[in-house]
């Protein structure tokens, strides 16, 4: 069986399923994937073939299509279609355009596609910034980057969303294609240890009793970036020896008066007066140090606007943090309030904080909200749960007599 996978971000969402279709001696498994990400990792049994984000080059590129990465995606399919390299499935992340000619290039080929965002100009996610509403700017930016993810919902055989919360953003005309299935959680890697201390090459905090975590992709505005750092002055002087390590890329900016252009980050610091001994910024973590982290964490700060469901939430959970996360819907599909996690304003940094420091106060407390959080994610979010469900739609989409083994 040929089966071939789709996603700028290797492996993303796909890891799963592509060790296991790895694994099958009879598959060809393809992976097309961008050259920015995880250069270096590979997963046994599987071909990785890089696809360019520029405009391929040719005198009719400029003719076929605006969309870079569909137009050089679709010249991998073309070439593999030369090399006789037909695929019985095609999996593919819809998004970013990757995925838009798949099936003019292989039309009988059944295409599932990963859908986890669908962008409207009338929800606070996609217009964080703005008390008067979006303007007409804002409004086309987002309707010319549904484009290719309606094109997928058209094209696709049948979809996967992460949450309900996801499918509800979705145009209700493609529900009935739309399956909610998770893409899983690693519960056997990310699972509790008693007594971690978290340790790198450039932090040690062996001997520190109490850590607050923050971890987010980027140090943005609908990360709650602002929020948590104002939270902290009021918990640092309350309990002197918390340490606060907080992880995240610092790569959005904002220009100033002068025109100058400065940091996220370092705009919020400059509001904000802290303890810098005992407040420590990672930009990234590799996995091992990621889950020894939230291994450490006495407490675990999500703050989120009303988007994806981060895998991060769950990841936290399934080593049974403590979490604090926004009071917004896709929080709350997974999180009861008080029961295996806590929920916050988002706005009020005095409410993050009355609930950090009540936290802390009271470990006895949070034990069984712990032990429930781990629970969760491990009955309903657990790789040997999803897979499953992920594998079935995969059956039922491929023609019978190609199904190997591993997916019969």
């Amino acid at each position: 069986m040929n089966t071939l996978f789709i996603h700028p971000d290797f492996p993303g969402q796909f890891r799963f399923l592509a060790e296991i279709s790895g694994k099958a001696k009879d598959n060809k498994t393809i992976f097309i994937t961008s050259a920015n990400t995880n250069k270096d990792m590979q997963i046994p049994g599987v071909q990785k073939i890089i696809f360019s984000e520029k405009m391929p080059e040719g005198k009719n590129a400029h003719q076929v299509s605006k969309n870079p990465p569909g137009l050089s995606v679709a010249n991998v399919l073309v070439a593999l279609k030369k090399q006789n390299y037909v695929p019985d499935i095609i999996i593919g992340h819809s998004g970013p355009g990757a995925c838009f000619y798949v099936k003019d290039v292989f039309p009988d080929t059944p295409f599932l596609g990963f859908f986890e965002w669908f962008h409207s100009p009338d929800k606070i996610q996609d217009n964080f910034d703005s008390t008067a509403g979006p303007n007409l700017t804002i409004r086309m930016k987002l309707r010319n980057r549904n484009l290719s993810i309606l094109s997928d919902l058209c094209a696709c055989d049948s979809g996967i969303c992460p949450t309900d919360w996801q499918k509800s953003q979705f145009p209700k005309e493609f529900h009935h294609k739309l399956s909610v299935v998770h893409g899983g959680i690693d519960t056997n890697f990310f699972q509790p240890l008693n007594d971690q201390n978290f340790k790198t090459d450039d932090l040690d905090l062996s001997n520190v009793k109490q850590v607050v975590t923050y971890t987010a992709n980027v140090l943005a505005p609908y990360m709650g970036f602002q929020q948590f750092m104002e939270s902290l002055p009021a918990i640092l002087k309350q309990k002197p020896d918390a340490h606060v390590v907080i992880v995240g890329t610092d790569r959005v900016s904002f220009g100033d008066e002068s025109g100058r252009k400065k940091s996220y980050k370092s705009v919020i610091l400059e509001k904000i007066n802290l303890d810098q001994e005992r407040v420590h910024f990672i930009n990234a973590l590799g996995h091992e140090n990621y889950k020894k982290l939230l291994q450490a964490s006495s407490v675990h700060v999500y703050l989120d606007s009303p988007l994806v469901l981060s895998r991060s939430l769950l990841e936290a959970m399934s080593c049974e943090c403590l979490v604090i996360a926004s009071d917004i819907a896709p929080v709350k599909e997974v999180i009861t309030n008080g029961t295996n996690g806590i929920i916050a304003d988002f706005s009020t940094p005095a409410k993050i904080t009355e609930k950090i420091l009540a936290c802390l106060d009271y470990p006895s407390f949070i034990k069984a909200v712990k032990q429930k959080a781990r629970l969760t994610i491990v009955d309903n979010y657990a790789i040997d749960k999803v897979l499953p469900r992920q594998l079935d739609i995969i059956k039922k989409l491929i023609r019978p007599g190609h199904q190997p083994k591993i997916f019969g």
